[in-house]
């Protein structure tokens, strides 16, 4: 574990970058709901590059969210889902790895508009329906 960067820091810059992904596609100050998956797959190392990429992979208007006291009586919350991926990069190979990915749920105001999202290939589909498969739950 010695010169290798703590998860928590690594999360908080995924957090940040999530946050600002759903308030930009929704157009609205977004509230945390949840996260929902983290996978930590190949340690950083200080002095490492990172690169992290975020994506919007699900959307849905709720009716209603049970246990949340911030949104309990309000109708029609839309969820914004933000995937986001942390890649260490290595400039002399011209590569990178993928080393953490984490997955933010958000919720927009209720009744903000909010587009829907359509995958664009089978890997994104895949996402999306893991994502509604958990959605299931709130």
């Amino acid at each position: 574990l010695a010169n290798q960067i703590f998860g928590g820091f690594l999360m908080r810059r995924a957090f940040e970058l999530a946050y600002a992904t759903a308030y930009v596609f929704g157009g609205a100050r977004p509230r945390f709901l949840e996260v929902d998956k983290v996978a930590f797959s190949i340690p950083v190392n200080v002095g490492d590059l990172t690169n992290y990429q975020s994506r919007v992979v699900y959307t849905e208007v709720k009716d209603e969210i049970r246990d949340f006291n911030a949104f309990r009586g309000q109708k029609n919350v839309p969820l914004v889902s933000v995937e986001v991926e942390a890649w260490i990069v290595e400039p002399e190979k011209a590569s990178a790895k993928l080393s953490n990915r984490f997955m933010f749920t958000f919720a927009l105001p209720s009744g903000t508009p909010c587009r829907r999202v359509l995958p664009s290939n089978m890997e994104e589909a895949r996402k999306m329906a893991m994502r509604h498969d958990l959605e299931k739950t709130l």
